[in-house]
């Protein structure tokens, strides 16, 4: 569970929306305890832990278990509300003149669950291995960092020297999770990183190499991982905190309600229909809960595909889009969206202006765009298990299709959402996501 909501009393988890801004939702119900362990909080997720280990980790379930099995280098500022840096494994660093040189003082008494210590090297090795993989958010430090440019200074100090001066550094370092090197590397295997062999993947398959206030007890990346509290965790325990915890995947609703409803589950993502939460706002001994999302919901598109190579079919497209329609009646309520930076994050502009529709400029861009009606065939993807973006599509296809568009919707588990994002040829056309 995220540590937010580590707590019985049950906090808030955000949902979001991106052409829209949306109201977070979310569900709990003290129950009997799926895993039929007692003292087990079983939560439900409707997507599978795509990656178990933190270098790979990209989506919602799988930073869920990353930050309780690990810990970043840095911390989002939850306490205050926002996503700005605060000290976590670094307690405090210092930055060059020149923008390009960042020193970092790890606080020292941090134990990984193997009972190491955890120093600078880690923190060497983490990052080197991330650059290496170039997988999960290692895109964000390629541009300025490679192996080798991050150093131990001395056991409990690191520097990490850009290329060039890097702004979103320092909250790049929120995703950037800690491993303990001498773990890993007595666990590695044959693999294609030379002499770090796998890097130890199939090992994070079955275990976890981390410092953070969860242990992995069990992992079937199919149906569940298992979370059991680390006692030796540097911040410490609270009074009444979860000491064990169920991540169960379920993909079918009417599943996911059934085991909130009948006290299987104890707790529910996000990811319901809203007329799913009606319905279990209504229900006895359910909790709804609603807070302000920090995400946007994008219709992103594949610009390598004709015809969305087209920037005057990009524009029509977005010019052509029902926001007022979206917003009402399948987000019910939400906020549009302005520009591509979420609210909270820092370089938000409520300045900006929203989109709204305009029919009249979508048809008159796709006159300027030279594309013949006959070209103008689209796929949209979304995750199958969310009939809100579902419902997404078929707005998008009514409006395109009244303009001459052919538009295709398809509906993928999401762990074949992202396979087929690995290449912009398997990218579908749009693909809905929710996004930070």
């Amino acid at each position: 569970m995220p540590r937010d909501v580590s707590e019985k009393g049950g906090r808030s988890v955000k949902r979001f929306a991106g052409v829209v801004l949306v109201l977070a939702v979310l569900l709990l119900l003290p129950g009997r305890g799926f895993s039929q362990a007692p003292g087990t909080f079983t939560y439900i997720e409707q997507q599978i832990i795509t990656a178990s280990d933190p270098a790979a980790a990209v989506d919602e379930s799988s930073l869920i278990a990353a930050i309780n099995l690990y810990d970043p280098l840095l911390y989002p500022n939850v306490e205050k509300g926002s996503m700005e840096p605060r000290p976590h494994v670094a307690e405090s660093w210092t930055l060059s003149p020149d923008g390009k040189v960042y020193t970092f003082k790890i606080r020292r008494g941090i134990k990984f669950h193997s009972g190491r210590d955890l120093t600078a090297d880690d923190v060497v090795f983490s990052m080197d291995r991330a650059l290496r993989m170039k997988k999960g958010f290692s895109w964000v430090w390629t541009p300025v960092l490679e192996p080798g440019r991050v150093r131990a200074v001395d056991p409990y100090t690191v520097r990490f020297e850009l290329k060039d001066a890097y702004a979103p550094f320092l909250g790049s370092l929120l995703l950037f999770f800690i491993l303990d090197k001498d773990l890993v590397m007595r666990n590695i295997r044959p693999g294609p990183y030379g002499e770090f062999g796998d890097y130890g993947v199939a090992f994070l398959e079955r275990a976890d190499a981390g410092s953070g206030p969860y242990r992995m007890e069990r992992f079937d990346r199919a149906t569940e991982m298992v979370m059991a509290r680390f006692d030796g965790y540097w911040r410490g325990w609270k009074p009444n905190q979860l000491s064990r915890v169920s991540f169960k995947t379920v993909t079918e609703e009417a599943t996911v309600k059934t085991l909130l409803l009948s006290g299987q589950a104890d707790m529910v993502n996000q990811w319901l229909t809203v007329q799913g939460f009606r319905e279990l706002r209504q229900a006895p001994g359910i909790v709804v809960k609603e807070d302000p999302s920090v995400q946007l919901f994008h219709l992103q598109m594949n610009t390598k595909k004709p015809p969305l190579d087209n920037l005057k079919v990009r524009q029509a497209i977005v010019a052509a889009f029902d926001y007022d329609t979206a917003i009402q009646q399948i987000f019910e309520g939400a906020t549009k969206a302005r520009g591509p930076v979420p609210v909270r994050v820092p370089g938000w502009n409520p300045k900006l202006p929203a989109m709204s529709r305009n029919t009249a400029k979508a048809r008159q861009l796709l006159a300027e765009s030279g594309v013949p009606a006959g070209a103008l065939s689209i796929e949209y993807a979304y995750v199958v298990t969310l009939p809100l973006e579902r419902q997404i599509g078929l707005l998008l296809k009514n409006n395109l299709e009244a303009l001459g568009f052919k538009v295709e919707i398809r509906g993928e588990p999401w762990a074949r959402i992202v396979e087929l994002a690995t290449r912009a040829e398997t990218t579908p056309h749009i693909t809905a996501i929710f996004d930070t």
